[in-house]
């Protein structure tokens, strides 16, 4: 659920930013609100996975390191992004951690 939770609003705040940021960046806009929302995404797709922990930790990993190097422009905006996929990553789900059947 954190995982939706974060793509939502990586989607939300690029759409609320993408006109201002196109007058400003151009076509470069896309990579700058671009790249959380599809690393959000690739969260999302894996977490049925067994690697979901890892991906969505990395996931927020790089939607930090992103908005701390746009730290100054528009990418102060993604840092509750970055902070969802981190709870998502930190929160124990009981389905994942079973012990295995002999």
């Amino acid at each position: 659920m954190l995982r939706w939770s974060a793509l939502g609003l990586a989607v939300v705040i690029a759409g609320w930013l993408g006109a201002e940021v196109w007058r400003d960046s151009g076509v470069f806009t896309v990579v700058l609100l671009g790249l959380p929302t599809l690393v959000c995404l690739v969260a999302v797709l894996a977490s049925g996975s067994r690697y979901a922990r890892a991906v969505t930790w990395g996931a927020a990993a790089v939607v930090l390191g992103w908005s701390l190097v746009l730290g100054l422009g528009v990418g102060l905006f993604f840092l509750p992004v970055a902070f969802l996929l981190a709870a998502a990553a930190a929160r124990h789900d009981p389905a994942r951690s079973r012990p295995l059947r002999r």
